[in-house]
Formats: C-alpha cells, structure tokens, sequence
C-alpha cells in the first residue's frame, strides 16, 4: 500500500533548523554514513527515526522546505507513470546509498514529490504519537484534478467533506487508511505543495513556543470539530510545517 513514509527538511542552512525543532518537538538528529565519507542527519523522536535534514542538491529549490517521501514499489516505473498522468519528473530514480531508490516529481499543479523505494526496511509509518508526523496536506488549485493524479500514481481514493469555517475538504484514502486532505488555497500566494504535520500535545502552547523561538505563524490555532486543534508555523527559515493536537 502506498503510503507517507519519510520526511525530508531540505535547506542550504539545515543545520539552522536543528535547533528550532529539537527545541520545538524534542527532536533529536542521528549521523548516520551514507559511504564515500558523507554522513545524513536523520531527524529522530525518541527512539523512532522520522526523517532527515539536507542540503538540496544543485537542481532543487534552495529556500527551505519540507519534502514528503511516498513509499512505491519501483520509483523510476512510477515516476513515469507520475509524468504519464501529467505530472513531471524532477529528478530521476537514483540510488541513495544502500538505502534504497528515490525519484522526485511534481504533480498535475507542480507540487513536489519524493518517490521512495526502499532497499530492506520501511520508514515509520506516520503516528498519533506526540512529536510524531501524522497528517499531510495538500493546496491544490483545483482538489478534483489533484484527487485524479494520486488515485493513478498512488491507488489512494478520495472523498469531499464540508468542513466547519474551511468548507470544501477532500479526504485520501490508502485502503481504509485516511492518510491526507486536500484543499484550495486557503490564501493568496500559499505554496502549492505537501505540509506535513506533527502531533502535538497542546497546540497553542506548541505556537507560542514556536513564535519564542524565532518562528511564526501562518495559521493561528483552530478548532475543527472532529478532528482537533491545529496551527500552521513556519520555522526561522520560512518552511512551514502544521502542528496537531488531536481530539
């Protein structure tokens, strides 16, 4: 089944961010050898890697962000199945490390992508578990054609909700797993890609505490009924990520 498995924070400044997250989740990084004398910084909650920091290689974006990974069976056949859809390949299947395969695309309306392969064992899973990533977001100009792209690239199935204050929101689905939400832009100018979020157990406190440590927030907390409590930071480089406390 596909599904989220990784989370990347790529920046030329990665290391920057170490501080804010470690301080905000209780994050920890772990060097781990990739051969030929690199090392990846793997973002860890407890005793449960998560994701990593890097520095974007020279044809990615170079202002900070996160980038979600989706775990695919084969990432150079699915990234062309991504370009057949009317995605576009942005980086094609290369091998990292002993770990595994990895291909980076973008969808219908550009949002970006990692495809991830993996070699032997599989990512976490996303989890309610505090300081834990457990959702993922979409803005997506149009939510039915973006609905249409993952349910050919991914197999997940969708299903439009009205939600209180937010209106129109599209749910996806892998199998009975809900795994994501798709919205139009809620403001001008929001970046059309991925936001992942991370559970929190008090999610004004987790804001305030953002905002102390040089962040801000694009989204103040807000209650959605049946769901929880969420806020949307952005950290002192500008990558945003949401927070969760769930109900």
């Amino acid at each position: 089944m596909t599904k989220f498995c990784w989370f990347e924070y790529t920046s030329t400044e990665a290391q920057k961010a170490q501080g804010f997250f470690g301080e905000l989740f209780g994050w920890s990084v772990r060097d781990v050898p990739m051969g030929g004398g690199t090392t990846y910084q793997m973002i860890a909650a407890g005793d449960t890697t998560i994701g990593g920091y890097l520095t974007p290689p020279e044809s990615a974006p170079k202002h900070a962000h996160w980038l979600s990974h989706i775990k695919v069976a084969d990432a150079k056949a699915s990234a062309a199945k991504a370009q057949q859809l009317g995605g576009k390949i942005l980086m094609d299947a290369y091998k990292r490390g002993e770990s595994g395969t990895m291909a980076v695309i973008a969808d219908v309306a550009g949002a970006p992508l990692a495809l991830w392969q993996p070699a032997g064992k599989e990512g976490p899973a996303p989890s309610s578990a505090v300081g834990r990533f457990c959702w993922n977001e979409l803005y997506a100009p149009d939510p039915a054609k973006a609905a249409a792209f993952y349910a050919g690239l991914a197999g997940w199935t969708s299903e439009a909700k009205e939600m209180p204050g937010m209106g129109q929101y599209t749910v996806l689905s892998a199998g009975s797993e809900q795994i994501a939400g798709l919205l139009k832009p809620p403001m001008p100018g929001a970046p059309h890609q991925w936001l992942p979020y991370v559970s929190v157990a008090k999610c004004d406190t987790s804001a305030e505490k953002a905002k102390r440590l040089g962040g801000k927030l694009f989204v103040e907390p807000t209650s959605v009924p049946g769901v929880g409590r969420f806020a949307i930071i952005g950290d002192p480089q500008g990558a945003g990520i949401g927070i969760l406390q769930a109900e």
